[in-house]
């Protein structure tokens, strides 16, 4: 009996060893060049997060939403490399409230919430397990020091949780971490995860750059170890592909060493990462 069991729990090690996470979302979360730092997306910092064996496909791209990402079949291509066993992390809602685009908007109650719907089942269809993220937040904040309502993006939120809980789809719930972890922050920290980047602080930004809507290396950091850690909280079975940490995101972000900042002789000099594709900001 001893062997039995121990047998079942080796097959099962080898199984989660042997997976791989593919990402589905937008520019919040895709992979940029090093030409575009110090801005960088969560899903660009999750490879550092997993253990040895696990590979992080992210195929995320800028200006996507639930429709469009299926229109360019980037949905189909990314289900051709998923195996058996493999995680998909979808997280789609900032490009679907897009109403002046009519190539990516979708209703969140009808279309987007079934786009969503087929996702989870085309994953599983696959022989992959699908796992919803909700959308990160703006880093806006109000003149009370608070952070700045979803506003437009609320109705996607609460699609995404719906969607999760009739389809019985693992959920992390990044919107809800991040609104109460920003707001505790305040905004003079709270920012640093964003792309406010003063005149002359960054190479590739010489006039500077205010958005609150992309983040930073910092704030790509932020997300990714939340998302990590949300998946151990709930016990969810991708929760086994991540390393342990005792930093909580929020320190584990303030204290990234900025690697960014050039001086004036050193511009130009040696690219990051690099992306497969070209983004389409939003």
């Amino acid at each position: 009996m001893k062997k039995l069991l121990a047998a079942v729990f080796a097959s099962a090690v080898f199984t989660l060893a042997a997976a791989d996470i593919h990402m589905a979302g937008d520019s919040t979360m895709m992979t940029y060049r090093g030409k575009d730092a110090p801005q960088q997306g969560w899903g660009q910092r999750m490879q550092e997060l997993v253990k040895d064996g696990v590979t992080v496909k992210n195929r995320s791209i800028g200006g996507r939403s639930t429709k469009s990402f299926k229109a360019e079949k980037r949905w189909e291509n990314l289900l051709k490399e998923v195996k058996k066993g493999d995680f998909v992390i979808i997280q789609f809602g900032h490009n679907d409230g897009t109403k002046d685009k009519p190539e990516r908007y979708t209703d969140p109650k009808t279309e987007y919430k079934e786009n969503m719907k087929g996702f989870v089942e085309d994953v599983r269809k696959a022989g992959g397990i699908p796992v919803i993220a909700t959308s990160i937040p703006f880093g806006i904040y109000l003149e009370n020091g608070s952070l700045k309502p979803a506003g437009f993006l609320n109705p996607y939120l609460q699609s995404a949780r719906e969607v999760a809980a009739e389809t019985k789809c693992d959920l992390v719930d990044l919107y809800a971490y991040a609104d109460k972890e920003l707001n505790a922050a305040g905004e003079k920290k709270g920012t640093l995860l964003y792309l406010e980047l003063k005149p002359g602080e960054y190479p590739n930004y010489p006039q500077g750059r205010s958005d609150r809507c992309h983040i930073s290396f910092r704030g790509a950091l932020f997300y990714a170890k939340a998302f990590a850690l949300l998946a151990k909280q709930n016990k969810l079975p991708i929760a086994e592909l991540f390393k342990e940490s005792d930093v909580s995101p929020m320190d584990a972000a303030l204290n990234e060493k900025d690697i960014y900042i050039v001086k004036k002789d050193e511009a130009g000099g040696k690219a990051g990462e690099t992306k497969p594709e070209t983004e389409e900001k939003p």
